[in-house]
């Protein structure tokens, strides 16, 4: 672990130790946030939180915003989620009284995320509980303070999250067995994997290796996650995932590609809406492409800009132009309107920024 990690990681340790002992004094619970379009890393990252939480006797959930996708449901961490919108007892208690089991959320975790624009319907949640913590390895984070752990050197918040366990541990004199699960590790760990692409960006250090093959010693099986996450698709993925890479489009001498996937085609294919989350990657994988961009089109209207690059643009400030975010090679962002239009001001910006 860098220097700078072992600083950081004790000190956020220490706030989320306070804030167990604030709520469980006033018998409350502890949710963690996360982004919408939800991905490996904010999933992981999120339950390595609550179980550091709950092996101290606190009731923690993850507040998911949407449905887990189908790809993580191996993870076996429906336990820790608790969807605010979903229709379940719990979320109908929570709409009225904002308890759950009959207990106000006293504090606030909020992990690869900081904004609370980007959560989703879990927003205004987050935004509503006073006492929180931050833990965020995004570059486009520009605030700090003394809640908020910020480091864009990480190869993930799985990776962080490790490290405050690590420290959790060292400080309470428990043994990190019992303050990370087994569900919980796999989970860090598809975090670390989904974010280091396998291990082969360049955000992957040495320190993160060493991490992987502790959650894999804590019950991480890494055959499983990477099977899961890259490998295994359905046919109705399959396909899907093929027509999107047949209508890949190339601009500007082959240094962009982009393609655009209505929802209309989701339904053509029967997949759902993490059925071309493969695509962007391998258009970025093209001989010679700089830059790939995958347009999507949501059933309720929403559109979603997935952005990869290979060696000099900016993902993040692309994606900052259209209110998303996230790290110098891999972004994302949120639209509305016509997806045809949409494209074609992604076009322009790249025309003039590539």
């Amino acid at each position: 672990m860098r220097e700078r990690y072992k600083k950081d990681s004790e000190r956020t340790a220490r706030n989320i130790l306070s804030v167990i002992e604030k709520v469980r004094e006033a018998n409350e619970v502890v949710l963690v946030f996360l982004h919408r379009s939800v991905d490996g890393d904010c999933v992981g990252s999120a339950c390595g939180i609550v179980s550091i939480i709950r092996s101290f006797g606190v009731d923690a959930y993850v507040a998911i915003p949407e449905e887990l996708p189908e790809n993580m449901e191996f993870l076996g961490i429906s336990e820790y989620l608790f969807r605010p919108d979903g229709n379940t007892d719990a979320a109908k208690e929570f709409s009225i009284s904002r308890t759950i089991n009959g207990k106000k959320a006293g504090a606030a975790v909020s992990t690869d995320i900081s904004d609370s624009s980007r959560m989703g319907v879990s927003g205004e949640i987050f935004d509503s509980i006073d006492t929180k913590i931050i833990i965020d390895h995004h570059a486009s984070v520009t605030t700090r303070s003394d809640n908020m752990w910020i480091d864009p050197d990480c190869s993930s918040a799985s990776e962080m999250v490790y490290y405050v366990a690590q420290k959790v541990a060292e400080i309470t004199g428990k043994d990190i067995s019992e303050v990370l699960a087994p569900n919980a590790s796999k989970a860090l760990l598809a975090g670390i994997v989904t974010d280091t692409g396998r291990f082969t960006f360049t955000n992957t250090h040495p320190e993160t290796l060493e991490t992987a093959g502790s959650l894999i010693d804590l019950g991480g099986n890494i055959s499983q996650v990477c099977y899961n996450l890259f490998d295994r698709k359905s046919k109705p993925k399959f396909q899907l995932s093929a027509k999107a890479r047949s209508q890949v489009r190339f601009f500007f001498d082959d240094k962009f590609a982009l393609t655009v996937v209505p929802y209309s085609q989701f339904v053509e294919c029967g997949a759902g809406p993490d059925g071309v989350d493969d695509v962007v990657s391998a258009m970025r994988d093209i001989d010679g492409v700089e830059l790939a961009i995958v347009l999507r089109e949501l059933e309720n209207g929403e559109l979603r800009g997935n952005v990869r690059s290979q060696e000099y643009f900016d993902c993040s400030a692309f994606a900052a132009g259209f209110g998303g975010g996230g790290h110098l090679r891999a972004a994302g962002f949120n639209a509305s309107g016509d997806i045809n239009e949409l494209a074609e001001e992604v076009i322009k910006r790249v025309q003039a920024t590539l």
